[in-house]
């Protein structure tokens, strides 16, 4: 009997390490994401000093910082009109700060009213994190490596 319960440890230890095979992450996303973990190491996209610590490719298609340092991102048309809430932070996990407007969110109706996978309204900010939402979940965490 004991030989059959040792087979069984390992038969379960084996499968437990395949299944955690290759899922190395470099941050974890704040709870409440839709993003699940990012990859680690290269696959991290960057996009001028942010790299992109989590994304939802099925809402992101593309983002882009300009010379100005304004953050644009580009969405699936299916995402178009939903209002897109960012929020702000100096370290991860930390609570959000307040933007110069007040508020702990800036909301936008993300690109309505501008072609479909046009680019958003800019943001721009000195904050460390930002974290954009859709319908409560959030989709894209951006941290600032120059910071």
């Amino acid at each position: 009997m004991g030989g059959k319960l040792q087979a069984l440890v390992l038969l379960f230890l084996g499968v437990l390490c395949t299944s955690l095979w290759g899922q190395q992450t470099s941050e974890p996303t704040r709870p409440g994401s839709s993003v699940g973990r990012a990859p680690a190491g290269p696959e991290m996209r960057v996009f001028g000093p942010y790299q992109a610590i989590a994304i939802n490719r099925d809402i992101v298609n593309d983002v882009k910082v300009d010379e100005e340092m304004n953050i644009h991102l580009q969405l699936f048309p299916a995402h178009k009109d939903k209002r897109m809430v960012v929020k702000i932070s100096n370290e991860r996990f930390s609570s959000y700060r307040e933007w110069f407007l007040g508020g702990h969110e800036l909301v936008s109706p993300a690109n309505a009213g501008k072609p479909p996978c046009g680019w958003t309204d800019w943001v721009q900010t000195k904050a460390r994190y930002i974290d954009y939402w859709i319908d409560g979940e959030g989709f894209l965490y951006l941290k600032r490596r120059d910071l």
